[in-house]
């Protein structure tokens, strides 16, 4: 008899294949038009710095710069966008006992996750035919942004799903939100260049620290603010317990 693990994971597996086909199979391209739009923020704003001359802070490279910006901005906003939007799309498939509102969000974080990843190595490697440099000077601490960004983005998802379930204006605040976010994370400018009095109030934003830190990981000698490890890895648990609680606190009224 399959434990409840493996068939909890062959639940998210079948939700993951489902997804991708509900959303990429009516196209011609399918999931390559995934990559496209991943592909393709980055593309225009490392287009428009190098038409301007403009280079990035510490000798890093402006593809490295921007894709170390955008690439964990785009993975974390996706899963909690995604996640907000997980239950409506498919409130259907809850009918089936096998089959949460936690598995539908966590089938597409892993999407979103892989997506930014895949995307990511494509431009490094079209960097790379020319001519980009490309350096890791710290694999261990990428690695680790790679499994907190998007545990982040599922708590911090599943918290405001769970809550826009109580207070529904949630809703259209929490895309607000993200957009004063997009501005205050860094993801086109270095902290360093910000006010002292600024960077003090930014400091508590995880994205910026997390952003920050993956520069220092993909460049040699890239000098930025003190991020802390254990500030993020605390506020990604208690995103993920509270959300967690939450999203048991609503699963009948979810259902």
């Amino acid at each position: 008899m399959d434990s409840a693990l493996v068939v909890q994971g062959r639940v998210i597996y079948a939700l993951m294949m489902r997804e991708v086909h509900t959303i990429y199979g009516t196209s011609r391209l399918g999931y390559l038009w995934a990559l496209i739009q991943t592909m393709w923020g980055i593309g225009v704003f490392w287009g428009m710095r190098y038409a301007l001359g403009a280079k990035a802070p510490h000798g890093m490279h402006i593809l490295m710069f921007l894709l170390a910006g955008f690439g964990f901005y785009n993975m974390f906003s996706g899963i909690l966008s995604k996640c907000m939007s997980a239950v409506n799309g498919n409130r259907a498939l809850l009918t089936f006992p096998q089959v949460t509102p936690v598995d539908l969000m966590i089938s597409r974080a892993v999407i979103v996750w892989a997506t930014e990843l895949v995307a990511a190595f494509f431009l490094i490697g079209i960097g790379m035919l020319f001519g980009m440099p490309f350096y890791m000077s710290d694999f261990g601490g990428l690695l680790v942004l790679l499994l907190l960004t998007p545990l982040l983005g599922l708590g911090a998802g599943m918290m405001f799903a769970s809550l826009a379930v109580l207070y529904p204006t949630l809703e259209k605040i929490v895309p607000m939100v993200m957009r004063i976010l997009f501005f205050a994370s860094g993801l086109f400018y270095s902290a360093t260049t910000l006010p002292s009095y600024v960077l003090k109030y930014l400091w508590y934003n995880p994205m910026l620290q997390i952003i920050e830190w993956a520069r220092v990981c993909l460049s040699r000698g890239y000098s930025t603010m003190t991020y802390s490890p254990l500030y993020l890895v605390s506020v990604t648990l208690f995103c993920l317990c509270f959300g967690l609680l939450l999203e048991r606190y609503v699963r009948r009224r979810l259902i």
